[in-house]
């Protein structure tokens, strides 16, 4: 009762609707985080504590496989309008090409785009059509997540200076060694648009660009929607996202703000305000990460979550990271939970027969609507 008080609070201000809507935004699709079991084998045989962190365990680049296994679940449960639940997949578009970068001596970062990562993992861009025809059916929603999801300052300043862990990682084609399970003192390399300076932050303007031109090359489509890596972007940042086309802006209720070397700034934010440019800020209320965090009863977790937002009328927008559902490093994984989760969704469709499936676009939508 206490914690459902408590989401009652935290879900009171912002927008309500009588409608009982449910998004799910999952990060991280297209983005390499661990390329193979023998890649986590040789970190971990080199003392790198990779086991140790439920991302470097379980995140891989995402298969026929596993896409199927996903859509066949959500093709098991249906809302009121006949609607399946369809993910909202926040995409990496680009990932590091080492031999490129070491070619180059560590001087100059270069990239390959997530189709070529497709291909260059799997042999053909297969996974690619099963994603377009999961999102003719309804199923899969890309939206834009970041060029790449990586600080490249600090990236490219540690391998540069011969950061032993990072060079490590770097020779095993992995870039995102989480800082819990390295010796080394520093900042996340996870928080794509990080900087020390304004100043440096002022390149994220190109770097946007370019990203949301790989997406719509692929997808056909420019995203509408952004979240930023790691829930860590400044307000100079939205000017560069409203140049590209994107009005609404998903995240937390907390926004950390980077651009001066004393640490980060926050601001708060609460479901369906606007900054100055009209943009939308989306607040997620709920998760699902079983994979980072296996000792939580996410089905008793997410009921109390949704309930609470539900008696305040507040839209639910449910987080959870795509190695939830990954099978590449272990199937048991993409097993397990895809089970659970099923099972919350159905049962959330028994508790509310009236809940509606929406994925961000359309939930920002309705918010505009409503408020005019």
């Amino acid at each position: 009762m206490v914690e459902i008080l408590k989401n009652i609070l935290l879900n009171s201000k912002g927008f309500k609707s009588k409608r009982k809507i449910l998004v799910i935004e999952s990060d991280d699709w297209g983005s390499v985080r661990m390329p193979s079991k023998q890649a986590f084998e040789n970190l971990l045989k080199a003392g790198v504590k990779v086991d140790q962190c439920g991302y470097n365990t379980f995140d891989s680049l995402e298969s026929v496989q596993d896409f199927d296994a996903i859509f066949n679940q959500l093709n098991k449960i249906k809302d009121k309008n006949g609607n399946s639940p369809i993910i909202t997949a926040n995409t990496i578009v680009a990932n590091p090409d080492y031999e490129k970068i070491r070619e180059g001596n560590f001087e100059n970062y270069y990239f390959e785009t997530f189709d070529q990562s497709y291909k260059r993992h799997q042999g053909a861009n297969h996974t690619l059509d099963v994603i377009k025809q999961g999102i003719k059916e309804k199923l899969y929603f890309p939206q834009l997540h970041g060029r790449e999801h990586i600080f490249l300052n600090n990236w490219m300043g540690a391998l540069k200076n011969g950061d032993s862990a990072t060079r490590l990682a770097f020779d095993n084609q992995v870039y995102g060694l989480s800082t819990t399970i390295t010796s080394t003192k520093r900042k996340s390399f996870l928080t794509a648009l990080d900087g020390n300076s304004l100043e440096e932050l002022d390149a994220h303007e190109s770097i946007l660009l370019e990203a949301q031109h790989i997406f719509k090359e692929n997808f056909g489509f420019p995203s509408t929607s952004f979240i930023a890596a790691n829930y860590t972007w400044h307000p100079n940042h939205e000017v560069f996202l409203d140049k590209i086309g994107v009005n609404t802006i998903q995240g937390g209720r907390a926004q950390k703000v980077p651009g001066n070397h004393e640490g980060y700034q926050t601001i708060k934010h609460y479901m369906g305000n606007r900054n100055g440019l009209g943009q939308i800020f989306l607040i997620r209320n709920t998760g699902f990460e079983p994979a980072t965090r296996p000792n939580v009863n996410w089905h008793q977790k997410i009921l109390n979550e949704v309930k609470a937002a539900f008696l305040v009328g507040a839209p639910v927008i449910l987080s959870s990271h795509r190695v939830n559902f990954m099978g590449g490093l272990d199937e048991k994984n993409r097993e397990r939970n895809l089970k659970l989760f099923g099972e919350i969704l159905s049962d959330l469709v028994k508790r509310y027969p009236d809940i509606e499936f929406m994925n961000t676009e359309e939930l920002s939508n309705f918010i505009r609507i409503s408020k005019k």
